[in-house]
């Protein structure tokens, strides 16, 4: 190959073929093979004992989530529990399956005492949302008897009730 096929390199410039390209607008010196090139400092480095430290961080939190400690975790997501009364009346006389009724009490009671865990009544369209964290509960209105519950993280259990 040619010199000027291969190009040339003349105070930061590469020649080629007549064409210039800019390689940086620092000069390059000759002789510093294997040293910092001129106008290049260490200065923006990590000292050796900041990444050292980094280190260890790192590893402490990847080691921490690994044996599964629970303040790194965030809390698993809520359950749902939502009931649909629905109005034989209006379902008969509209022919509309879905006929909600307004205003139907829903209870969530805590198996082990009967504690109410939360209550409600269901809106204009007869339905009514409880966001719960994931466990057992009674429900009381979704049926003519209490029923037993069990909410999973992030599931939602759907009742449907026709009030006579």
């Amino acid at each position: 190959m040619k010199a000027e096929e291969r190009g040339v390199l003349v105070h930061g410039s590469f020649v080629t073929a007549g064409r210039e390209k800019i390689l940086s607008s620092l000069p390059l010196t000759v002789g510093n093979a294997g040293s910092t090139p001129a106008g290049i400092t260490n200065k923006n480095r990590m000292p050796r004992i900041g990444r050292y430290r980094f280190f260890l961080f790192v590893m402490a939190i990847l080691l921490a989530n690994v044996t599964g400690c629970s303040y790194l975790q965030g809390t698993p997501p809520n359950g749902k529990i939502s009931v649909q009364a629905v109005s034989w009346k209006l379902v008969k006389k509209l022919a509309e399956p879905n006929a909600g009724l307004s205003g139907h009490k829903v209870s969530v009671l805590n198996p082990a005492d009967r504690s109410v865990v939360a209550s409600g009544t269901t809106d204009s369209t007869g339905i009514i949302e409880f966001d719960l964290p994931p466990g057992t509960y009674t429900l009381v209105g979704a049926s003519d008897e209490p029923q037993s519950v069990q909410l999973q993280s992030g599931q939602t259990a759907n009742f449907k009730i026709v009030v006579h």
